[in-house]
């Protein structure tokens, strides 16, 4: 039976792996083949994701519109025009950082041209000043002397600085053809130059107001100052508007063309201004490097016998040949310096031109980044883009450059999108945070009335609740803060959820004594100030916080109590009130005849105390009776804060009162205190007085 058990097993496998095997293939088989049957269900084909046409694109006609305004026209574009839109501006966002790429690189090479100009400088300064050693050395002295061999020293020194300025200026030179050659960075430099003609334009308007001020108002000069600025102010306002007119338009559009070709005009029409008026443009960097380098190639120094200095006849040592050489060299390193400080000039322009491409290139990031939001919010991938403009709007500053660097930094500073703007920002972030810690304050002290006026919480509940507001109102505002500093509160708020799950796992522990603290705040067993026993622990309470409870011992040990404890532990409020009972129980012996009476005097003693309230009224009341005494109780209401002073004047009071009286009070046996047997053979025994007080609670 069992043989044929095991055929049965192995068949049933067999069968399943052949099934298992040959599945895949009949599914790809069945996908490959039309469906022959009607009621076989068709799967659902999916059509690829159509791509993106920055063409069909609307909202990069107007390059300067607002963002509030571009998010409305977002709202209710579907994901497919959202695509489209995204493109668009992805272009406009890459043409524009090709833009300062090309403007950075013209930098880079214009500095290095500047560079070997300045060391075509000292080049010439260092020869300048060997000549003029030479010269002092040789006069007067023998051609055989050592003066007139360190003169000679000198001018060999003169010729090497001389060849090191040739080799510069040279460099420089062909650095400078390279540019020329180069269109983007032609382009570059004539857009720089524009912008260094608005720059003198309007420093040449302060400047002409600031003179006009200085003349008689009436007269013909002011009269032709008025001419000049309202010509210059009239051409600076047309200029700044086909500016604003070529930023706010989409390259790629015809109103781009007309807005460049209107700015070209107007530029045009500045110079001309600038001209007529005598602040024409500078733009002579180029015709003094080449004076500056044809003397330098003309310059000769030879040291033979038969030196000749700039092809003149006759020796080096000649005083006069050596002062004619001294001022050749002098008025090629002047020409060289002026051709140094024009591209210097020019360079700078070229930076301050960088810093407001780069405003631009913020102010596209801008609208680019609220066509992101509205698209990943209709379900839209903006990964790839936000890459791309990440590292796009990262700025790379090169700190070898210092007279650039400072330029770049105050035209930031002056920029709309640069510095004017984060001194907005920040202005709204201090403000921000103001507010909400004045708030905050308010709502908290508000809030600490409300709940003191209804009561029903505890004062550390209360302080605790005000705590959180106040302080939640400062993390709230501060949020909200980050961004008006443009901060994304997304990887804030990741970071922070982050780190609360770390610390949550690592004070497992403390986050117990937290809860308990909450529920000990929250359901008022005790308050700060109350008077308390906690298993074996009596005294009052300190403080309570988050994690622990601190307790004040009856002989002024401090106690602190994990919330753990005590919320697990039994708690008895002996000041839960603003009334307290205080009870003394006194043991009467026997032998005393009227029971009643000794009543009687112990209520006459508690209300004859000044702090003892009359209602509820005190009482008495008989409470066991023993083998060798009768316990007598005697109760008194007191305000909390009286308990403990009435309850000793009380003892006192009693005390007196009954010896006066003549009462005594009940003795025990020492054998029966001390739990020892009665040895006294029926004599009488020894007395021991004792009163048994009870702190009684209310």
């Amino acid at each position: 039976m069992s043989r044929y058990k095991i055929r049965a097993i192995i068949l049933t496998a067999v069968v399943c792996v052949a099934v298992v095997w040959t599945t895949p293939v009949r599914s790809q088989e069945q996908d490959q083949e039309p469906a022959k049957d009607a009621n076989t269900p068709k799967v659902e084909q999916v059509e690829p994701e159509k791509p993106a046409d920055p063409k069909a694109a609307t909202t990069t006609k107007d390059l300067n519109i607002p963002v509030d305004e571009l998010k409305i026209l977002l709202k209710p574009l579907t994901l497919e025009e959202l695509r489209d839109e995204a493109a668009a501006w992805m272009l406009v966002l890459q043409k524009k950082a090709h833009e300062i790429s090309e403007a950075e690189v013209t930098i880079k090479r214009e500095n290095q041209a500047i560079s070997q100009q300045q060391e075509g400088v000292d080049a010439l300064v260092q020869a300048e000043l060997a000549l003029e050693a030479a010269e002092q050395a040789q006069k007067g002295a023998a051609p055989s002397s050592p003066q007139y061999q360190e003169g000679t020293k000198k001018i060999e020194e003169a010729k090497k600085s001389l060849k090191t300025a040739q080799s510069a200026v040279e460099k420089s030179k062909t650095t400078k053809a390279k540019l020329k050659q180069d269109e983007a960075s032609n382009k570059m430099l004539e857009k720089a130059q524009k912008t260094g003609d608005l720059e003198t334009a309007k420093q040449t308007l302060d400047r002409t107001k600031a003179d006009r001020d200085q003349t008689v108002a009436g007269s013909l000069a002011y009269s032709e100052a008025t001419k000049t600025i309202e010509k210059l102010e009239a051409a600076i306002k047309a200029f700044e508007s086909a500016q604003e007119a070529q930023k706010g338009a989409d390259p790629d559009l015809p109103e781009y063309q007309e807005a460049t070709q209107q700015l070209e005009k107007a530029d045009e029409a500045l110079k001309q201004l600038l001209k007529d008026i005598g602040a024409g443009a500078t733009g002579q960097s180029s015709q003094d490097l080449d004076n500056a380098t044809a003397a330098v190639e003309n310059t000769e120094i030879k040291n033979n016998g038969e030196e000749k200095v700039a092809g003149s006849p006759g020796v080096l040592n000649n005083k006069q040949n050596l002062q004619q050489k001294e001022e050749e060299l002098k008025r090629t390193t002047e020409n060289l310096q002026k051709s140094t400080d024009a591209e210097s000039k020019a360079k700078n322009q070229l930076v301050v031109t960088v810093t407001e491409l780069q405003s631009q290139l913020t102010a596209i990031d801008d609208r680019f980044n609220a066509i992101l939001e509205e698209l990943e919010k209709k379900g839209g991938d903006a990964k790839p883009y936000r890459q791309y403009t990440q590292a796009v709007m990262s700025i790379d500053v090169d700190t070898k450059d210092i007279q650039g660097l400072g330029v770049r930094l105050l035209a930031w500073g002056k920029a709309e999108e640069g510095g004017l703007r984060w001194a907005v920002n920040t202005g709204k972030f201090v403000g921000i945070v103001i507010v909400s810690i004045v708030v905050s304050q308010i709502l908290g002290a508000i809030l600490y009335r409300l709940m003191k006026l209804f009561g029903g919480t505890s004062r550390i509940m209360r302080q605790f609740i005000v705590m959180l507001v106040k302080r939640g109102g400062v993390v709230v505002g501060f949020l909200v803060a980050l961004t008006a500093l443009e901060v994304s509160l997304g990887p804030v708020l990741a970071l922070v959820g982050g780190l609360s799950f770390i610390l949550a796992f690592a004070l497992q522990s403390n986050l117990g004594n937290i809860a308990s603290g909450l529920m000990i705040m929250a359901y008022k067993p005790f308050d700060v100030g109350d008077e308390i026993k906690l298993g074996e622990l009596w005294g009052w309470v300190e403080s309570i916080t988050l994690a622990n409870t601190k307790i004040k011992g009856l002989d002024g040990q401090m106690f602190n109590v994990p919330n753990n404890t005590v919320w697990g532990d039994t708690i008895e409020n002996l000041s839960h009130s603003e009334t307290r009972k205080f009870t003394h129980c006194l043991r009467i012996g026997f032998e005393e005849e009227d029971l009643g009476k000794v009543e009687q005097l112990l209520v006459e003693i508690l209300k004859s105390h000044p702090k003892v309230l009359a209602v509820p009224a005190p009482s008495t009341q008989v409470w066991s009776i023993e083998d060798y005494y009768i316990s007598v109780k005697a109760d008194g209401w007191v305000k909390k804060e009286d308990f403990w002073t009435v309850h000793s004047d009380a003892i006192r009071m009693i005390r007196e009162r009954f010896y006066k009286e003549g009462i005594q009070l009940a003795a025990i046996p020492k054998s029966m205190d001390v739990g020892e047997p009665d040895n006294s053979n029926g004599n009488t025994p020894d007395f021991v007085s004792e009163t048994s007080v009870h702190r009684g609670v209310g």
